[in-house]
């Protein structure tokens, strides 16, 4: 057995994992170990043998391995339990023993006392220590009686604390961390009960310290605040000014804040006062910190779980569960369960819940770096987990967000920087997300990326190094317009800041519903360099099916800004809907931005009516040969030549039919103007002088990529897009066509070029007169315009 600070003598008992725990000792140590060394096997057979020996329990139950029963082994043959010679056990109470008049050092104590229980030695070297309800407790006499502990948990009921509901437990929680710091650390130990407190303001609050860990039994171990106890800082915790708190665990407890019966609280950050948070457990200066096996329900404050100083490092918060409640103040404050700021820090395997209506912001947010956030559960916030860099960040703030699963949300994963602080080094992978953006109703929308909206000026870094990869995010759909949308900041995932992006990969993710953009990167503003981009292999179905009031942010993949360097492959984009109401496929258009070393190939664009417009600065890089490249079994102009076939300006048109005339025929042909083959009789179309909206009264022999020619005006446009009867065309109306006016297609321009097989020999001219040599010339002549080697 070991000695505890005070005289308290502690059995040898089993360690709480994970912690290591020096122990005071005093000048009674050698006195209770020369006294009480057969208190050895009590301590080894702990409180089970305690109970034998005390309540006569039959001595085959428990026994000390030599034939002869514990109370035998170690009271010297006496299994009494009532006043005892020499080695003899006692069962007392704490009334007794604080009333007992002739202590023996000879005799053990046993309290029965409901939730006290155990052993007590009277220690007669010792006249000064004073009485702390918990470890020692001092007699009318002056005779101080010591608790043997037969381990490092220290139970709270042992100081007072009643775990009652009602009896206010505060003072005796914090007596037990005092005494058990004093000892040198161990384990404060709530048994089942609710245990009330009353944090107020700066001036009551439970404090903790290093070394001194926090352990329930689960969620029936409550540590609830009292009704109407007003505002407060935390209930567990420090200020920033205080001293650092290392090694501590807080383990397997409830927190109630009791919002409903807190009626005198207000948290709204207006106030002039800082009071008013209402954390659970808040340190800003630690290290080595563990919460884990917790429940917090109901929470309401501003943070729950708070770890917050960037110079600080080592926690962990894992295993515990999350209910927001809003509590009374302003409306929809501010509020995160889980702020941790500081470096190397973990919060895995944790549940946050918030229903409808509760305004839950955020569940997670880790700033500074070398952090992981993974496996965790959030529903019903409007942010999953909040990720950013700090001003001791360095180079690289290195953050793993992995495995998650976020509903409900609105920003799921959303990305600052901090002041010039870039954000750099950051994988996102695996994660699972949908968002509610119709039923929340927000000015904005993110999946995964930069948070989209107003930030400090100074807030300048830019974002590097960053992966996002095989995520799936799902939207709901928004077939309504709302006024209240701001359209360029909705995307599934995307970086619009005015800042620079450099070095993302953005591959093998799955994006549905995106109601306007699915991925966005770039700005408005043109700030800022896009440099190394890959976006590769996603699937990205129904894109910008919002009706949009700018359509230029429909698109399934949309860059501006200063792009340089970017590679956009492999990628799925398809539209289902049997109306199209998407727009773009990947938009990358001079009006954005430039573009410089981007390529765009190997993309899979399909949709069911037709649209999902590939529209491509001409610098862009794609797949020469399909855009520029066709096979024609039929000539041009032959009068059998498919109706609708349509060729695009700058095609190369190679003749693939077997029948040819040698020396006639030609090898191909170059578009010079788009167009489409073929007659179309029966359309009519209507449209706006400046609009890009054609409506026809049939679109069923219409195709997307078509030239169509309206008479009034003689206007000749492309079709972008096909939506029921109204075509989306390349260029806006010069002339209003108010009356319905009728379509044709427009035919393309072209010039033959080459002839296959050889041309016929030419007969020998020798001795020919002048006529017949002119003769001869003009057919030579006329052969090389039919080779198409000069003009006609």
């Amino acid at each position: 057995m070991e000695s505890g600070g005070n005289g308290t003598v502690k059995a040898a008992g089993r360690q709480e994992a994970g912690q290591s725990v020096k122990t005071a000792s005093s000048d009674s140590d050698g006195i209770a170990e020369q006294k009480w060394t057969r208190r050895r096997l009590l301590a080894s057979i702990g409180a089970a043998g305690a109970a034998a020996a005390v309540y006569g329990a039959t001595s085959g139950i428990v026994n000390a391995g030599d034939g002869r029963s514990v109370s035998e082994a170690v009271y010297g043959g006496c299994g009494c339990s009532g006043p005892a010679g020499a080695g003899g056990l006692v069962k007392t109470t704490i009334a007794g023993l604080r009333a007992n008049a002739s202590p023996s050092a000879d005799v053990l104590y046993y309290v029965t006392d409901p939730g006290l229980e155990g052993h007590f030695y009277y220690d007669a070297s010792d006249t000064a220590t004073a009485d702390n309800t918990g470890l020692v407790l001092v007699s009318a006499s002056g005779a101080r009686f010591k608790r043997i502990v037969e381990s490092d948990r220290y139970s709270v009921k042992w100081f007072g604390a009643k775990g009652d509901g009602a009896t206010d437990d505060m003072d005796s929680i914090q007596a037990a961390i005092d005494v058990v710091y004093a000892l040198g650390g161990g384990t404060v130990f709530f048994p089942k009960g609710t245990y009330s407190v009353s944090p107020l303001l700066s001036t009551r609050r439970i404090v903790p310290k290093s070394n001194v860990h926090l352990l329930g039994e689960g969620t029936n171990s409550v540590i609830k605040v009292k009704d109407d106890a007003g505002d407060y800082w935390t209930i567990i915790g420090n200020f920033q000014t205080w001293p650092k708190v290392s090694n501590v665990s807080i383990r397997g407890l409830r927190f109630d804040q009791n919002p409903s019966g807190n009626t005198t609280c207000s948290i709204d950050h207006r106030r002039t006062d800082y009071y008013w948070t209402q954390f659970c457990i808040s340190l800003f200066d630690y290290e080595n910190i563990e919460v884990s096996d917790c429940t917090f329900d109901p929470i309401c404050g501003w943070n729950t779980v708070v770890l917050n100083n960037p110079q600080s490092k080592n926690a962990v918060v894992r295993n515990c569960t999350f209910n927001f409640v809003h509590a009374r103040g302003f409306d929809g404050y501010d509020n995160s369960a889980v702020y941790m700021n500081g470096k190397s820090h973990t919060v895995t395997n944790c549940r946050f819940y918030a229903a409808p209506g509760e305004k839950a912001v955020g569940a997670i947010e880790t700033h500074t770096g070398q952090s992981v956030v993974s496996n965790n559960i959030s529903d019903g916030y409007v942010t999953g987990v909040h990720i950013q860099a700090s001003e001791t960040s360095g180079e690289h703030a290195d953050m793993t967000v992995t495995g998650n699963t976020f509903t409900n949300a609105a920003h799921a994963i959303q990305f600052w920087p901090y002041k010039e602080h870039s954000l750099k080094n950051v994988t996102v992978a695996g994660n699972t997300i949908s968002l509610a953006n119709a039923q929340k109703q927000g000015t904005m929308m993110v999946g995964i990326g930069a948070f989209p909206g107003s930030l400090p000026p100074d807030f300048t870094g830019m974002f590097e190094n960053i992966t996002i990869t095989g995520n799936t995010i799902t939207c709901e759909e928004e077939f309504v317009k709302r006024t209240n949308l701001l359209e360029g900041f909705c995307y599934g995932i995307g970086f619009v800041r005015d800042t620079s992006v450099n070095n993302v990969i953005i591959s093998d993710n799955i994006i549905k519903n995106a109601p306007v953009a699915a991925i966005h990167i770039g700005n408005t503003s043109k700030v800022g360099t896009m440099s190394n981009l890959r976006i590769t292999g996603n699937l990205i179905v129904n894109a910008g099916h919002y009706p949009a009031a700018n359509e230029t942010y429909k698109a399934a993949i949309l860059l501006r800004s200063t792009v340089a360097g970017a590679k956009i492959a492999g990628n799925t984009i398809q539209e289902t809907y049997g109306t199209s109401l998407g727009l773009y496929s990947i938009r990358l258009n001079a009006a954005d931005g430039t573009f410089i070393n981007v390529e765009v190939t190997d993309n899979l664009i399909s949709s069911k009516q037709g649209g999902l417009w590939l529209d491509l600065h001409a610098s862009v890089r794609t797949d020469e040969a399909s855009a520029r490249l066709k096979f024609a079994s039929s000539a041009l102009d032959d009068p059998l030549l498919e109706t609708g076939t349509t060729y695009q300006s700058g095609t190369i048109v190679l003749a693939a039919g077997t029948a040819f005339t040698p020396g006639a025929s030609p090898a191909g042909y170059r578009i010079l103007s788009g167009g489409t083959f073929g007659a179309l009789s029966g359309i009519t179309a209507t449209g706006s002088a400046g609009s890009y909206k054609v409506v026809v009264n049939d679109s069923a022999l219409l195709k997307v990529g078509q030239w169509i020619k309206i008479a009034a005006g003689g206007q000749v446009r492309r079709i972008n897009r096909i939506a029921g009867n109204e075509l989306r065309v390349n260029a806006p109306l010069s002339a209003a066509v108010t009356a319905p006016s009728a379509v044709t297609y427009s035919s393309p321009v072209y010039e033959p070029f080459g002839r296959l097989g050889r041309l016929p020999a030419l007969p020998d001219t020798s001795g020919l007169t002048v006529g017949e040599l002119e003769g001869e010339l003009n057919s030579l002549k006329q052969k090389l315009r039919d080779y198409g080697l000069i003009q006609p």
